[in-house]
């Protein structure tokens, strides 16, 4: 077998984070005493989606991550109204909270878990918050699949530099890059960072996004259980 170790990201991959995220957003914004609807969630998806891009390269911290989404969709969806200066604060504490309960995993994800962890070591590699991600692996009970949850919040590095994965193989039983696969829906923060530490990729692309061959992926699967096949 040529690989041992498994370095999985979390969203997307094992969590439905849109599920997650939908739910979560929900939960904050009626509590907060706003309205919510589907067009008022996608126009939150695709800025956080923006911003954490952003987050990935440098460009804001992740402080100015959590509040600044707040305040571009107060801009967006309800006429800039922000009731007070620390509104947006409350929102994204709240939010951050919501999303700490919310564990919808991807169909099959904790089934395939638990196959994979029998054949391969597997380390959890997420850039997600502290909070929300140690909230979710919990909830979801999946602890016994996995050796170790690597949160770029807690190791203050995150995808994709290099500095995220050396930290990560400091602390792997494997030692040899060559029997190491980077799992990830990501190509800018899962497949990059592999490639930045040297190791093998896997995209996760169940929608078949990404055209094959990729120059940042080795390989691509749109189940988990396919890596049982590598």
């Amino acid at each position: 077998m040529k690989y041992t170790t498994l370095l999985i990201d979390a969203d997307d991959t094992i969590f439905d984070f849109p599920k997650c995220e939908y739910e979560a957003l929900r939960i904050t914004l009626e509590k907060g005493a706003y309205c919510f609807d589907d067009e008022i969630y996608k126009s939150f998806s695709a800025i956080n989606s923006a911003l954490w891009k952003q987050f990935e390269i440098n460009k804001i911290t992740r402080c100015e991550l959590r509040t600044k989404r707040f305040k571009e969709l107060l801009e967006k969806c309800f006429m800039g109204c922000v009731d007070n200066p620390r509104r947006c604060v409350m929102l994204a504490d709240s939010y951050v909270d919501n999303l700490s309960r919310q564990a919808v995993l991807i169909d099959g994800a904790k089934e395939a878990l638990k196959k994979l962890s029998q054949v391969y070591d597997i380390y959890i590699i997420t850039n997600g918050l502290q909070k929300v991600q140690h909230g979710r692996f919990e909830k979801a009970q999946l602890g016994a699949y996995y050796k170790k949850l690597f949160i770029s919040d807690e190791i203050g590095i995150q995808k994709p530099e290099r500095a995220f994965f050396e930290y990560v193989l400091g602390v792997t039983d494997e030692k040899d890059r060559s029997k190491i696969l980077v799992v990830g829906d990501s190509l800018t923060s899962d497949m990059q960072g592999g490639r930045n530490a040297e190791l093998d990729t896997c995209i996760y692309d169940p929608k078949r996004r990404v055209s094959m061959p990729h120059p940042l992926c080795d390989y691509r699967i749109e189940n988990l259980e396919e890596l049982l096949d590598l």
